[in-house]
């Protein structure tokens, strides 16, 4: 239908229309809440109406994704759970005949252009090789690592938008794919704040290629979408995985997804979340700016993960050949071969792994990343799994790394991302502890949902017990453990987030809370009782934003990079940038924190009701 035709349905005030975003896409029924939606999604048409007239148009949204459990699975072929929030990003899209993306955003802060999306993918494409061609093999994987968003500005956000084009055409040489005008409305989505608001843009480009261009591409199935996503997003420079556009696309409304990205063909479970509970986001304010240090962060926890897989699967075959050629005998040899084989240093004993060989079988047979690492998918104890953590050396500089996998120090780096310092190296045995820690915990949270939500249903017990209460005490706490996993094993906490955490610990009704996304500022997740989610609310305006020592730390750093770096350089004019956004957001205390509900995944609103 034409702009104009979706604005007038939604600015109706119809029940129908009200009862369609309350129930299957926002899960929020308050008529308040929905009318402040259909006046943003309508001012989008609006705008799109100015730019296209009455050509046909489609009005579609993406929401953010919340990780308020486990993060990073995905990256290592393991199980992630994760849900998407009520605040979205719409975009209304109408086709062209041309290959010309015309896109506009109602944020200011995201300058509109237009794109020839061959003419940016031959750019990319089409680079010459040749000079790495003797250590890496030209695939997507390695040039989007060697010539990410290529010619195009760091961090522009067309490079989201356009990723899934370039990504399509990568495999399909022969299409010509059809352009189209898109215009962003107002976003609700948290910006640069751990919500995945980037990859919310990567599945809406999607969407907007998908259908304008159905004709010309395959008929995917829903796993082999999620996969492209991921590596779509590689273009931008950032190499995740896949789970938050999964996330994005597929959750229904009011659903937790256990998405088995660990399964040969990715499989999402959808979960019942825990009755009597509410979640707080919490912005830190502390921005996740990728165009500068989250990128090489980012990169750089995905090469200790990357790394310290190539090494585990060379220890498994020095394990199975020492067994074959009847070496594995006698106390301590595994360290002892781990020493001769590789030049460092076992963590510990590893009694179990020396005495069941068998143990051995299973691991050749099961492991494939660090994702593996848990008993229900390698098939040995979790203590033996502990034991072969024990195996992997604590950190390895590019030097060292190199000399184990035959590769020079530079090529290291390329795949593997620099160390900021020349002391730096891959931390591979925290990681890989890191992803057992979560793996156990995932697991545990996935039983406690369906059993929890199995009893009420039966009538065993009611919300209202104490018995369920045990639930939420229990969720608390394992969420409680991930963040400690994140800030102590991983690394991608930081001060502002603790500082929030620590806070919001001592708030009415809290339950546990963890930073959501891949950390190092941007929001926290708080899970409350449902009773006092406003009290915390105001809480935290009172105890956290409207304290502002809370934030001194932050400033100085970005004061400090605007007196370092020379005028009109991009690390200058970005931490100018983000001293603004800090003081708006703290002239706007209210909309810092919000208590959300989890919304559908991304979807074209269908409003012929």
């Amino acid at each position: 239908m034409s702009p104009m035709e979706i604005a007038r349905i939604l600015e109706s005030g119809s029940k129908a229309v009200d009862d369609y975003l309350g129930r299957e896409i926002y899960a929020n029924p308050c008529p308040d809440y929905l009318a402040k939606q259909r006046v943003r999604l309508a001012e989008t048409a609006r705008l799109h109406a100015e730019r296209v007239g009455d050509r046909p148009t489609y009005l579609l949204r993406a929401p953010g994704r919340l990780n308020a459990f486990l993060e990073y699975l995905d990256m290592c072929a393991g199980d992630h759970m994760s849900t998407t929030i009520d605040g979205d990003i719409p975009v209304a899209v109408s086709p062209r005949d041309d290959d010309i993306l015309s896109c506009a955003n109602i944020n200011p802060l995201f300058p509109s252009e237009n794109v020839s999306i061959t003419a940016e993918f031959k750019r990319f494409a089409e680079e010459s090789w040749e000079r790495y061609a003797d250590t890496l093999e030209d695939n997507w994987d390695n040039r989007s690592k060697v010539f990410p968003h290529w010619g195009r500005p760091q961090g522009n956000w067309l490079n989201y938008v356009i990723s899934s084009y370039i990504r399509t055409m990568w495999d399909l040489r022969d299409v010509r794919l059809r352009g189209a005008d898109l215009t962003f409305g107002r976003a609700t989505a948290p910006f640069r704040a751990g919500t995945s608001s980037s990859s919310a843009v990567v599945v809406l480009g999607f969407l907007a290629m998908y259908i304008t261009n159905r004709d010309l591409l395959p008929q995917w199935d829903a796993s082999q979408v999620c996969k492209m996503l991921g590596e779509a997003e590689w273009y931008v420079g950032t190499h995740g995985g896949a789970n938050d556009q999964t996330t994005i696309l597929c959750n229904g409304a009011n659903q937790v997804l256990y998405n088995r990205h660990s399964r040969p063909v990715l499989e999402s479970t959808p979960l019942p979340f825990l009755r009597g509970v509410h979640v707080v986001l919490a912005n830190s304010l502390w921005e996740v700016n990728k165009s500068l240090t989250g990128n090489q962060s980012f990169n750089m926890r995905k090469g200790w993960m990357e790394i310290g897989d190539e090494i585990m699967k060379l220890i498994i075959a020095a394990v199975r050949k020492a067994q074959r050629c009847g070496a594995a005998v006698g106390e301590g040899w595994l360290a002892r071969l781990i020493n001769n084989e590789f030049g460092f240093t076992a963590g510990g004993d590893t009694p179990l792994l020396e005495s069941h060989p068998e143990y051995w079988d299973k691991i050749e047979a099961n492991y494939h990343k660090f994702g593996s690492l848990d008993e229900s998918i390698l098939g040995i104890p979790n203590d033996a799994i502990e034991e072969l953590i024990l195996l992997l050396p604590v950190k390895l500089t590019p030097v060292e790394a190199g000399r184990i996998l035959g590769k020079d120090p530079e090529t290291i780096e390329r795949l593997y991302t620099k160390p900021k310092r020349a002391i730096g190296g891959y931390h591979t045995r925290t990681t890989a502890r890191f992803f057992h820690k979560e793996n156990i915990i995932g697991r545990k949270l996935e039983k406690i949902f369906l059993e929890a939500e199995a009893r009420v249903a039966s009538g065993e017990i009611s919300p209202d017990s104490e018995e369920y209460d045990r639930y939420r005490l229990e969720v608390g706490d394992l969420v409680d453990r991930l963040q400690h996993a994140l800030c102590f094993d991983f690394r991608v906490s930081n001060f502002q987030l603790d500082r929030l955490l620590d806070i919001a610990r001592r708030g009415p009704g809290y339950l546990g809370g963890k930073l959501t996304g891949a950390g190092k500022g941007g929001c926290v997740s708080i899970l409350v009782r449902d009773s006092e989610s406003e009290a915390m609310c105001r809480y935290l305006d009172r105890e956290y934003y409207s304290k502002r020592e809370n934030f001194d730390y932050y400033r100085q750093i970005l004061e400090d990079a605007i007196r370092y770096y020379e005028p009109g350089t991009f690390e200058r004019d970005s931490a100018i940038e983000q001293l603004a956004n800090l003081d708006h957001a703290l002239s706007s205390i209210e909309n810092q924190r919000t208590v959300i509900t989890f919304s559908r995944g991304a979807c074209a609103l269908d409003l012929r009701l």
